[in-house]
């Protein structure tokens, strides 16, 4: 008996999976669980999404009896008992095939529970709540289009709805580009400050080097070449969900290095050192009149990619040079640290709309059911089609309406009875105290 329900277990648990997995999305239900003692004090947590959805499996449950019926009485909306009798025995294929171990396993289960994250859950996880919905409005069309008598027309009038539901779809299409497009940017901008991060770092050791070649390891400069490798190299390791975070707010973060904390003095004559040292390594010549000729290219010297150098250096303005990206340098800081301060705002912009675009799209998984469910109804519209309900005389239709109105009908005549021989044996009753 077990190997016959299964298949509808299965179908089922991989739909409350995805419902929970949306419902942690819009911060509605959480898989997490507290332990609490006697006195209601949390002692420790466990984390369970098999009994997060447990809930859920029972309501989809209960909706798929009621579903059930629902389908076997438009079947016999369609052809009466023999209409009746196909709908069980295609509702009944799953349990009949896997009984006889024909029936292939499929996984409903997402790869993957996004704890507290929220997710879609699994293309084959999302269908049984798709299927279920296209059932539901199949049932209640072919139901309503009879019970109503409702004619040719009606299904003009749904054609309206369903050309909406195009338009809307359309709207879904554009607002899944826009948070595609924030995730393509985002990722590039991430390669770009973890570029930019290696890049300087490369700099930096080379200064290092020249600091102990030359016996200035005293300097300020030379003392924070030192210590910021540590910080830039995790800076390049940093990927689009950790850079926002932990990358440089300002630039005093990076010419800390791994110290607490550098007073703006200190930061200044840090500044005043590598200016110095790009100049003395990468010289300027100025050949009057305003113009000046800088270092060529070279192993040590190079012009810094633009990529990398996108912001103007630190204030107080005319300590560098302002147009340092225009020359050749050995150390890039003053424009490549300010940048990556920049991109570190610019990727924390691009992760919150991407959140709330991520959101947005938990919050309107229902659209994408209630578009199934008229997708059931534009479905049923051609089945009454073919079925010629239009055809049938009036006797014929109604097939539902009438026997439960006459079956009430019969319930309240005996009702009525029932009552009826109630009073005449109370009034019966108080005679006979009387007496």
């Amino acid at each position: 008996m077990s190997s016959f329900f299964f298949p509808y277990i299965a179908f089922l648990y991989g739909a409350a999976y995805s419902i929970q997995q949306i419902l942690e999305g819009i911060e509605l239900a959480s898989s997490n669980f507290l332990e609490r003692n006697e006195k209601g004090l949390i002692v420790g947590s466990y984390w369970s999404p098999a009994e997060a959805v447990t809930p859920i499996l029972g309501l989809l449950l209960l909706y798929s009896i009621i579903l059930f019926f629902a389908v076997l009485a438009a079947g016999f909306v369609i052809a009466r008992w023999r209409g009746f009798a196909l709908a069980f025995a295609l509702l009944a294929v799953p349990g009949l095939l896997n009984v006889a171990g024909l029936w292939p396993q499929i996984n409903y289960l997402p790869d993957s529970f996004y704890i507290g994250g929220g997710s879609l859950g699994s293309p084959l996880g999302f269908v049984p709540l798709l299927i279920l919905s296209l059932l539901t409005g199949w049932c209640i069309t072919v139901i309503v289009y009879d019970s109503l008598n409702l004619t040719d027309r009606f299904r003009g009038y749904y054609d309206h709805l369903w050309y909406a539901t195009a338009l809307l779809a359309g709207v879904f299409f554009v607002a899944d580009s826009v948070g595609t497009r924030h995730a393509s940017n985002l990722a590039e901008e991430n390669r770009i400050s973890r570029a930019a991060s290696s890049y300087l770092l490369n700099q930096v050791r080379s200064y290092n080097q020249f600091c102990k070649t030359q016996d200035l390891a005293e300097m300020s400069s030379c003392i924070w070449a030192s210590d910021v490798q540590q910080t830039l190299n995790e800076y390049a390791a940093y990927g689009v969900d950790t850079f926002h975070q932990f990358g440089p707010a300002e630039s005093a973060e990076i010419y800390s290095g791994i110290r607490r904390s550098v007073p703006e003095k200190e930061i200044i004559q840090i500044r005043k050192e590598i200016e110095r040292y790009n100049r003395t390594v990468c010289p300027v010549e100025d050949l009057g009149d305003g113009v000046r000729q800088h270092a060529r290219p070279s192993g040590v010297c190079q012009r810094t990619p633009s990529a990398f150098c996108r912001a103007f250096p630190d204030d107080p303005e005319g300590l560098v040079d302002k147009y340092i990206i225009a020359r050749s340098v050995a150390l890039a800081s003053e424009c490549i640290i300010p940048t990556l301060v920049a991109s570190k705002a610019k990727q924390q912009d691009l992760n919150e709309a991407i959140e709330r675009k991520q959101k947005e799209r938990y919050q309107r998984w229902w659209l994408f059911i209630a578009l199934a469910a008229v997708v059931g109804g534009k479905v049923a519209n051609s089945t009454t089609k073919v079925a010629k309900l239009d055809q049938r005389d009036s006797a014929d239709r109604r097939r539902l309406i009438r026997p439960l109105l006459r079956g009430l009908s019969r319930a309240i005549k005996r009702l009525v009875v029932l009552g009826k021989v109630i009073a005449q044996r109370l009034k019966r009753w108080r005679s006979h105290r009387k007496l």
